[in-house]
Protein backbone atom coordinates (compact mmCIF):
# COMPACT_ATOMS: atom_id res chain seq x y z
CA UNK A 1 0.00 0.00 0.00
CA UNK A 2 1.30 3.52 -0.44
CA UNK A 3 2.40 5.20 2.33
CA UNK A 4 0.54 8.71 2.36
CA UNK A 5 1.55 12.35 3.74
CA UNK A 6 -1.89 14.01 4.50
CA UNK A 7 -1.46 16.76 7.08
CA UNK A 8 -5.05 17.05 8.39
CA UNK A 9 -6.14 13.48 7.80
CA UNK A 10 -4.80 11.19 10.35
CA UNK A 11 -6.64 9.72 12.44
CA UNK A 12 -9.94 10.29 10.61
CA UNK A 13 -13.06 7.83 9.50
CA UNK A 14 -12.14 5.51 6.71
CA UNK A 15 -15.18 5.57 4.42
CA UNK A 16 -15.27 2.42 2.69
CA UNK A 17 -17.23 0.79 -0.32
CA UNK A 18 -20.83 -0.39 1.10
CA UNK A 19 -20.59 1.98 3.91
CA UNK A 20 -23.07 4.93 3.75
CA UNK A 21 -21.32 8.07 2.05
CA UNK A 22 -22.73 10.97 4.16
CA UNK A 23 -22.93 14.47 3.36
CA UNK A 24 -19.81 16.47 2.64
CA UNK A 25 -17.62 13.09 2.69
CA UNK A 26 -15.20 12.65 -0.54
CA UNK A 27 -13.25 9.67 -0.83
CA UNK A 28 -9.94 9.71 -2.70
CA UNK A 29 -9.12 6.42 -4.36
CA UNK A 30 -5.42 5.79 -6.00
CA UNK A 31 -5.43 3.07 -8.08
CA UNK A 32 -1.95 1.84 -9.55
CA UNK A 33 -1.80 1.10 -13.76
CA UNK A 34 -0.46 -2.38 -13.00
CA UNK A 35 -0.36 -5.35 -10.24
CA UNK A 36 -3.24 -7.81 -10.00
CA UNK A 37 -6.01 -5.68 -9.58
CA UNK A 38 -5.83 -5.09 -13.48
CA UNK A 39 -8.28 -7.37 -16.06
CA UNK A 40 -8.31 -5.54 -18.98
CA UNK A 41 -11.26 -7.48 -20.38
CA UNK A 42 -13.26 -7.25 -17.05
CA UNK A 43 -12.49 -3.55 -16.43
CA UNK A 44 -13.95 -3.10 -20.71
CA UNK A 45 -16.97 -5.04 -19.80
CA UNK A 46 -17.74 -2.42 -17.11
CA UNK A 47 -18.06 0.01 -20.15
CA UNK A 48 -20.96 0.79 -22.48
CA UNK A 49 -20.25 -0.34 -26.24
CA UNK A 50 -20.10 3.77 -27.11
CA UNK A 51 -17.58 4.54 -24.37
CA UNK A 52 -15.69 1.29 -25.49
CA UNK A 53 -15.51 2.57 -29.08
CA UNK A 54 -14.49 6.30 -27.81
CA UNK A 55 -11.69 4.40 -25.68
CA UNK A 56 -10.40 2.73 -28.71
CA UNK A 57 -10.30 5.63 -31.18
CA UNK A 58 -7.95 7.42 -28.55
CA UNK A 59 -4.50 7.50 -30.59
CA UNK A 60 -2.00 6.04 -27.93
CA UNK A 61 -2.32 3.24 -25.43
CA UNK A 62 -1.21 5.14 -22.74
CA UNK A 63 -4.49 7.44 -23.48
CA UNK A 64 -6.13 4.31 -23.88
CA UNK A 65 -5.69 2.76 -20.98
CA UNK A 66 -5.94 5.41 -18.51
CA UNK A 67 -9.53 6.27 -19.31
CA UNK A 68 -10.27 2.14 -19.38
CA UNK A 69 -8.67 2.28 -15.66
CA UNK A 70 -10.78 5.46 -14.84
CA UNK A 71 -14.18 4.61 -15.95
CA UNK A 72 -13.83 1.04 -15.49
CA UNK A 73 -12.78 1.71 -11.55
CA UNK A 74 -15.27 4.53 -11.49
CA UNK A 75 -17.78 2.57 -12.75
CA UNK A 76 -16.93 -0.10 -9.81
CA UNK A 77 -16.89 2.55 -6.79
CA UNK A 78 -19.86 4.14 -7.62
CA UNK A 79 -22.15 0.85 -7.72
CA UNK A 80 -19.99 -0.04 -4.34
CA UNK A 81 -21.14 2.86 -2.85
CA UNK A 82 -24.74 3.60 -4.45
CA UNK A 83 -25.64 0.15 -5.36
CA UNK A 84 -27.20 -0.84 -8.65
CA UNK A 85 -28.83 2.16 -9.07
CA UNK A 86 -25.47 3.17 -10.49
CA UNK A 87 -25.90 1.00 -13.52
CA UNK A 88 -28.21 3.86 -15.06
CA UNK A 89 -25.42 6.80 -14.54
CA UNK A 90 -23.11 7.69 -17.25
CA UNK A 91 -19.39 8.91 -16.46
CA UNK A 92 -18.24 11.09 -19.01
CA UNK A 93 -16.16 14.14 -19.77
CA UNK A 94 -17.72 17.65 -20.68
CA UNK A 95 -15.94 20.60 -23.10
CA UNK A 96 -13.52 21.36 -20.47
CA UNK A 97 -12.06 17.93 -20.02
CA UNK A 98 -13.59 17.60 -16.54
CA UNK A 99 -15.45 14.35 -15.40
CA UNK A 100 -19.24 14.50 -15.19
CA UNK A 101 -21.72 11.84 -13.60
CA UNK A 102 -25.05 12.09 -16.47
CA UNK A 103 -28.43 10.78 -15.04
CA UNK A 104 -27.05 10.63 -11.55
CA UNK A 105 -28.43 12.41 -8.06
CA UNK A 106 -27.09 15.97 -8.35
CA UNK A 107 -25.54 16.16 -5.15
CA UNK A 108 -23.11 12.68 -6.40
CA UNK A 109 -20.08 14.38 -8.30
CA UNK A 110 -16.81 12.51 -9.30
CA UNK A 111 -13.53 13.58 -10.65
CA UNK A 112 -10.55 11.79 -12.19
CA UNK A 113 -6.87 12.45 -12.88
CA UNK A 114 -3.93 10.56 -14.71
CA UNK A 115 -0.62 10.16 -13.66
CA UNK A 116 2.53 8.06 -15.24
CA UNK A 117 2.25 4.93 -12.29
CA UNK A 118 -1.52 5.48 -11.14
CA UNK A 119 -4.65 7.12 -11.36
CA UNK A 120 -6.33 9.12 -8.94
CA UNK A 121 -10.65 8.92 -8.66
CA UNK A 122 -12.85 11.23 -6.47
CA UNK A 123 -15.92 10.47 -5.18
CA UNK A 124 -17.92 12.84 -3.53
CA UNK A 125 -21.80 13.38 -1.69
CA UNK A 126 -23.17 16.56 -1.13
CA UNK A 127 -19.41 18.26 -1.42
CA UNK A 128 -20.46 21.89 -2.74
CA UNK A 129 -20.34 23.57 -6.01
CA UNK A 130 -17.67 21.64 -7.55
CA UNK A 131 -15.38 19.23 -7.00
CA UNK A 132 -11.62 19.03 -8.98
CA UNK A 133 -8.46 16.46 -8.75
CA UNK A 134 -5.06 16.87 -10.20
CA UNK A 135 -2.14 14.27 -10.17
CA UNK A 136 1.55 15.10 -11.47
CA UNK A 137 4.44 13.04 -11.37
CA UNK A 138 6.23 14.16 -14.73
CA UNK A 139 7.67 16.98 -12.94
CA UNK A 140 11.26 15.72 -11.77
CA UNK A 141 13.39 19.01 -11.99
CA UNK A 142 13.10 22.32 -11.44
CA UNK A 143 11.99 24.31 -14.91
CA UNK A 144 12.20 28.10 -14.62
CA UNK A 145 10.41 28.19 -18.19
CA UNK A 146 7.54 26.70 -16.93
CA UNK A 147 7.31 28.87 -13.82
CA UNK A 148 6.09 32.04 -14.99
CA UNK A 149 3.42 30.21 -17.00
CA UNK A 150 2.25 28.44 -13.57
CA UNK A 151 2.59 31.12 -10.86
CA UNK A 152 0.78 34.19 -9.75
CA UNK A 153 3.09 37.34 -9.35
CA UNK A 154 3.57 37.36 -5.66
CA UNK A 155 4.11 33.36 -5.97
CA UNK A 156 6.71 33.93 -8.81
CA UNK A 157 8.52 36.60 -6.75
CA UNK A 158 8.87 34.54 -4.17
CA UNK A 159 9.73 31.18 -6.09
CA UNK A 160 13.12 32.83 -7.59
CA UNK A 161 14.02 34.03 -3.46
CA UNK A 162 13.92 29.63 -2.84
CA UNK A 163 17.19 27.88 -3.71
CA UNK A 164 17.17 26.49 -7.13
CA UNK A 165 16.62 22.53 -7.35
CA UNK A 166 14.12 20.37 -5.03
CA UNK A 167 12.79 23.40 -3.37
CA UNK A 168 11.69 25.56 -6.27
CA UNK A 169 10.87 22.07 -7.84
CA UNK A 170 8.61 21.04 -5.08
CA UNK A 171 7.01 24.38 -4.92
CA UNK A 172 6.09 24.61 -8.68
CA UNK A 173 4.43 21.15 -8.42
CA UNK A 174 1.96 22.23 -5.37
CA UNK A 175 0.65 24.93 -7.04
CA UNK A 176 0.47 23.59 -10.45
CA UNK A 177 -1.84 20.70 -9.25
CA UNK A 178 -4.11 22.93 -6.94
CA UNK A 179 -4.49 24.78 -9.89
CA UNK A 180 -5.47 22.27 -11.68
CA UNK A 181 -8.14 20.75 -9.44
CA UNK A 182 -9.24 24.64 -9.24
CA UNK A 183 -10.24 24.83 -12.18
CA UNK A 184 -11.40 21.67 -12.94
CA UNK A 185 -14.03 22.14 -9.60
CA UNK A 186 -14.69 25.74 -11.36
CA UNK A 187 -15.03 23.94 -14.36
CA UNK A 188 -13.20 26.19 -16.61
CA UNK A 189 -10.51 24.80 -18.12
CA UNK A 190 -7.93 26.60 -19.34
CA UNK A 191 -9.79 29.73 -20.18
CA UNK A 192 -8.77 30.85 -16.78
CA UNK A 193 -4.89 31.34 -16.66
CA UNK A 194 -2.81 30.17 -14.17
CA UNK A 195 -0.69 33.07 -13.39
CA UNK A 196 -4.02 34.96 -12.15
CA UNK A 197 -4.67 32.79 -9.80
CA UNK A 198 -2.85 32.68 -6.25
CA UNK A 199 -2.91 29.55 -4.07
CA UNK A 200 -2.53 30.52 -0.43
CA UNK A 201 -1.49 28.00 2.40
CA UNK A 202 -3.55 27.77 5.19
CA UNK A 203 -2.38 24.98 7.03
CA UNK A 204 -0.26 21.84 6.53
CA UNK A 205 -1.72 20.53 3.38
CA UNK A 206 -4.46 23.22 2.90
CA UNK A 207 -4.85 25.97 0.55
CA UNK A 208 -7.09 28.89 -0.15
CA UNK A 209 -7.57 30.03 -3.28
CA UNK A 210 -7.35 33.96 -4.51
CA UNK A 211 -8.58 34.87 -8.11
CA UNK A 212 -8.95 38.75 -9.17
CA UNK A 213 -12.15 37.51 -11.60
CA UNK A 214 -13.86 36.61 -7.90
CA UNK A 215 -14.82 33.38 -6.88
CA UNK A 216 -18.22 33.09 -7.65
CA UNK A 217 -19.42 33.96 -3.74
CA UNK A 218 -17.60 30.42 -2.42
CA UNK A 219 -15.11 29.64 -0.42
CA UNK A 220 -12.54 27.55 -2.49
CA UNK A 221 -10.34 24.93 -0.86
CA UNK A 222 -7.36 22.88 -1.86
CA UNK A 223 -6.52 19.56 0.27
CA UNK A 224 -2.67 18.53 -0.77
CA UNK A 225 -1.50 14.79 -0.56
CA UNK A 226 2.03 14.15 -1.00
CA UNK A 227 2.73 10.14 -1.39
CA UNK A 228 6.35 10.98 -1.85
CA UNK A 229 8.79 13.61 -2.96
CA UNK A 230 8.14 12.82 -6.90
CA UNK A 231 4.31 12.92 -6.85
CA UNK A 232 1.64 15.63 -5.80
CA UNK A 233 -2.26 15.13 -5.60
CA UNK A 234 -4.60 17.73 -5.22
CA UNK A 235 -8.32 17.58 -4.28
CA UNK A 236 -10.54 20.98 -5.12
CA UNK A 237 -14.19 21.72 -3.18
CA UNK A 238 -15.67 24.62 -1.94
CA UNK A 239 -17.07 23.80 2.01
CA UNK A 240 -19.82 25.50 2.89
CA UNK A 241 -21.00 26.26 6.90
CA UNK A 242 -23.58 23.98 6.56
CA UNK A 243 -21.18 20.81 5.43
CA UNK A 244 -18.26 20.65 6.23
CA UNK A 245 -16.23 17.81 4.45
CA UNK A 246 -14.51 15.71 5.71
CA UNK A 247 -12.16 13.57 2.66
CA UNK A 248 -10.62 9.85 3.03
CA UNK A 249 -8.07 8.69 1.29
CA UNK A 250 -7.82 5.03 0.43
CA UNK A 251 -5.59 2.47 -1.92
CA UNK A 252 -6.75 -0.55 -3.73
CA UNK A 253 -4.71 -2.95 -1.57
CA UNK A 254 -7.49 -2.20 1.28
CA UNK A 255 -10.60 -3.56 -0.73
CA UNK A 256 -12.06 -7.41 -0.75
CA UNK A 257 -12.42 -8.71 -3.80
CA UNK A 258 -13.98 -12.13 -5.16
CA UNK A 259 -10.70 -12.85 -7.69
CA UNK A 260 -12.13 -15.78 -9.87
CA UNK A 261 -14.93 -13.35 -10.64
CA UNK A 262 -12.69 -10.35 -10.12
CA UNK A 263 -16.01 -8.44 -8.97
CA UNK A 264 -15.61 -5.63 -5.97
CA UNK A 265 -17.92 -7.16 -2.98
CA UNK A 266 -20.23 -4.83 -1.59
CA UNK A 267 -20.08 -4.74 2.07
CA UNK A 268 -22.80 -4.82 4.35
Amino acid sequence: MLAMRCPGLRGGPRLMPGEQMARGAVALWLVPRAGAHRDPRAEAAELSPAARERINALRTPDARDGQLLSRAWLARMLRAYFGPASAGWTIGVDCKGCAVLRDAPPEIAIAFAHGRDRIAIAIGHDCGPGLGIDLEDRLDRDDPLLAPVILAPAELERYHRLATGKRRRQYLLVRWVAKEAYVKARRVGLAMPFDTIEVIEAAPGVYGVGHPAGLDGQHWQVRLLEPSDDLAIAVAWAPTRDTPLALTVHSVDELPFERDAFTLIRLR
